[in-house]
This record gives C-alpha cells, structure tokens and sequence, in this order.
C-alpha cells in the first residue's frame, strides 16, 4: 500500500502533538500528612495547616510546571498503612527508621530537627524512675505516645521490658495532653515544641494550667523528613523525578526569608 505524501505530514504532525501533550503533562501528587501534629501539620476549623505542610506549599509552586501537588490530612497509622501498601507516594513528617520501616525510602531532605522530650508530673523524676530498683508490687509508670509514633530509646524500651513501665497510645498531642493533666498518665512523651505549644494553647484558650508539670528527660533529637512508599506494588512512576524536584525545592525555600517567615507564623501565634 502506498503512503502519498499529505498521508505522511499528517503522521508527522501528529506525532508532534502527542510529544508537546507528554510534556506539558502535570502528574497530580497527594501527600498524606498527619492530622494532629500542631504546629507541625494538623486541622484546625476544618483547614489543614501547620510549618511543614506551608514548607511543601512553597516548594510545590517551585515545580508547578510539573506537578500539581495536594496534601490531605490523615491519621498517623492510616497513613503509614497507606504507604506500606503502596497506596500513596509520601507522608510527612516521619522520623527516619530505615529498618522498622523498610517501606518508606527515600526520605526527603531534612525539614526541621526536632526534639522528643518526657513531660511528666513535678514529683515523677523519669531518669532517677528508669535507674530505681523496682519491686513486683508497684505499678508500673504510665506513659502516653502519639498512636504510630515510634519515639522511645531502648532504655525506655527495656523498661517496658520488664514491666516498670506501661505505654498509653492515643490519638493525638491534644489528648495526651489532656490525659496528661487529668493525670490518667504519668509522662507523655513528644516533640517538644509540639507539646508546649498544645501547653500554651490550652492555657489561653482553656485557662487550664500545667505549672505542676515539667519537662523530665531528652529521649532523642530525630530530622523530620517527607517520606516515600518503598512498596514494590506501587505504581507511582514519575517518583525518582519527583523526589529530586522536591528536594531541590525544598533546598531553595530553606535559604529563602520564606523559611522563617513560615516558622514565625506558627511559634509567635500562641503568643498573641
């Protein structure tokens, strides 16, 4: 058969058209982000908010031209569930735990270095706590996570171990705070800045005082990061590209004055 020369510019255009629609092709990325981790990334009146969801914000418009990014609020374990499975491209904002969680990698950038700290009862001294002798009798120390958070040092981890002390995983900085005061636990243990600002928030806004409670022990400094599903069912393949646009992004917004404006917004407000 033969193939006339208006048969052939048509194909040629054709292919032209279908090149510059590849490349002009912007790919929708979710990334799921904790829902109650003031003032890091949580929901407040209905609108997710908070300094790391503002730093993906920013860096999201440096590759618009690429990528459409949304990020939707989600409970801690079912976003880590959701990654596991390969069922969403990234989180923020984990710590990084390479082989509790060989699933997610790679790990962006480091956002912000954040400090986990044990908030306890004035009379509770956790570090004298964790170094006593105990005896079968007594009851163990109780101590409230954030559900999923895996933030405890293997001193704590050994005293699980034997007994002397007892986790109390729950929903949120907000209700461990307030199981915290109404001493339903002994210690909570969080970042810290997201624990003094749940502190200052419920001062001002709920004239409830925490002066009987201090800041008992230093259990880690961890980075916090954006992390990627490692799931080998996933199907997200713009995700190496993806992954160096947004780093570089990120670098660009960190030596940018947006960084601190950010960070200033959410630190100075409980202030006002």
């Amino acid at each position: 058969m033969e193939i006339n020369q208006q048969q052939l510019w048509l194909c040629f255009v054709f292919l032209i058209q279908s090149a510059v629609l590849q490349a002009k092709k912007i790919e929708d990325v979710v990334i799921l982000a904790d829902d109650s981790y003031p003032p890091y990334s949580y929901i407040e009146n209905g609108q997710l908010k908070g300094i790391y969801v503002d730093f993906i914000h920013e860096a999201s418009k440096l590759i618009a031209d690429k990528y459409k990014v949304s990020i939707i609020a989600v409970p801690w374990k079912r976003a880590l569930q959701e990654i596991k499975e390969g069922q969403a491209l990234a989180i923020i904002p984990p710590y990084q735990h390479l082989k509790d969680r060989s699933y997610i990698w790679p790990y962006s950038k480091a956002l912000m270095k954040e400090r986990v700290v044990a908030f306890c009862y004035s009379d509770i001294n956790l570090m004298e706590y964790l170094n006593m002798k105990h005896t079968n009798e007594e009851r163990p120390l109780i101590i409230g996570i954030n559900a999923g958070y895996m933030i405890l040092s293997q001193e704590l981890v050994n005293a699980i171990n034997k007994g002397i002390v007892a986790i109390s995983e729950n929903k949120s900085t907000l209700s461990n705070v307030l199981k915290l005061h109404s001493r339903r636990i002994d210690c909570y243990i969080n970042d810290r800045v997201s624990t003094l600002w749940e502190f200052s928030r419920l001062s001002l806004k709920k004239q409830i005082s925490f002066d009987n409670i201090r800041e008992s022990m230093v259990v880690m400094s961890q980075t916090a990061h954006i992390g990627y599903t490692n799931s080998e069912f996933h199907n997200f393949t713009y995700k190496d590209d993806f992954v160096e646009r947004m780093d570089n992004a990120l670098s660009q917004l960190f030596t940018s004055n947006e960084f601190q404006l950010i960070i200033n917004r959410y630190l100075l407000e409980t202030d006002e």
